[in-house]
């Protein structure tokens, strides 16, 4: 019996770890963030801020940073397309049909008598 209280009084108490108030951590988001007010969180920032025990306006950060750096490669992406594309466009030996780049059709001599005010 002498063991069992050794063993009990040797293993201390598990810490307790501080509740976390919430309320004070949203109330600094929409301080903020007041734009957020009477919107949901995404899951990504609730599921930081739980997991790895962040606070909500850091967490939201976060999430607004990755979210802006996808944006920005994005961007990037089509911007690099849109270049080569140009270029491409610019070598073509071929000109569109939607654009004959030839005679203008306002200056055209029979357009311009056709549609006078002679007729």
């Amino acid at each position: 019996m002498d063991e069992v209280k050794q063993d009990t009084q040797q293993a201390e108490p598990a810490p307790e770890t501080p509740e976390r108030d919430f309320t004070a951590e949203a109330q600094a988001l929409l301080a903020a963030r007041p734009e957020l007010r009477g919107k949901p969180l995404p899951d990504g920032v609730l599921r930081t801020a739980l997991e790895e025990n962040e606070p909500l306006l850091r967490a939201f950060l976060q999430h607004e940073q990755r979210e802006t750096s996808a944006e920005l490669a994005r961007l990037r992406e089509e911007n690099r397309v849109y270049r080569q594309n140009a270029e491409a466009a610019k070598r073509s030996p071929v000109q569109g049909a939607a654009h004959p780049g030839g005679d203008d059709p306002e200056a055209d001599p029979f357009l311009t008598g056709f549609n006078g005010s002679g007729w």
